[in-house]
């Protein structure tokens, strides 16, 4: 029985080692991955904000965009969505750090990267993007075009970083950096 279970957990561990063979991580990676148009991004960022367990579990949700007009129209299209337990209520747009705590910092100007990510970080407040890149310079969440599909971006080291709580699930639709 021991041999079983210990041969069970081989096979396991090899079907890991190779699945992660083939799946991209890394900053590499990143560069191929293009801007994804601002209703797309809209749309999946929507989706996988469920996945947080702090901002989907019930109450308001706000979004401060920074820098990003055209994102931020199309985010204010789809206020009053549910995302989880809880809905958008409010998306905000400025050039500048917000002046109220929101629940995530849209960051559509790299050169307020450091800015905005010590303003998360400290704030403990999810950084999300639509400029993949930076979700291998530190951003938590990003979503990009790859092959013409739609991409998921996850910075594991910056959720840390933010106090961010995923459901594990979102591992299996995205791709992590450290």
């Amino acid at each position: 029985m021991a041999m079983q279970k210990f041969n069970k957990h081989v096979r396991l561990l090899t079907a890991l080692a190779a699945i992660t063979l083939f799946v991209p991580t890394g900053e590499s990676y990143a560069g191929e991955i293009q801007k994804a148009p601002g209703q797309i991004q809209a749309a999946i960022f929507v989706k996988v904000l469920s996945f947080n367990e702090g901002i989907s579990s019930g109450g308001d949700i706000s979004v401060h965009v920074i820098s990003a007009p055209g994102f931020a129209a199309e985010m204010k299209s789809v206020t009053g969505e549910k995302i989880g337990q809880s809905s958008l209520a409010a998306v905000n747009e400025s050039d500048e750090l917000p002046s109220d705590k929101p629940s995530a910092v849209y960051i559509g100007d790299e050169s307020k990267l450091d800015e905005v990510l010590r303003y998360t970080r400290k704030n403990k407040i999810l950084s999300i993007t639509g400029i993949p890149e930076l979700v291998a310079k530190g951003v938590t969440l990003g979503v990009g075009i790859s092959g013409g599909k739609p991409q998921i971006l996850l910075n594991l080291s910056s959720s840390k970083d933010e106090a961010i709580s995923w459901n594990y699930a979102i591992l299996k639709v995205s791709t992590t950096f450290e």
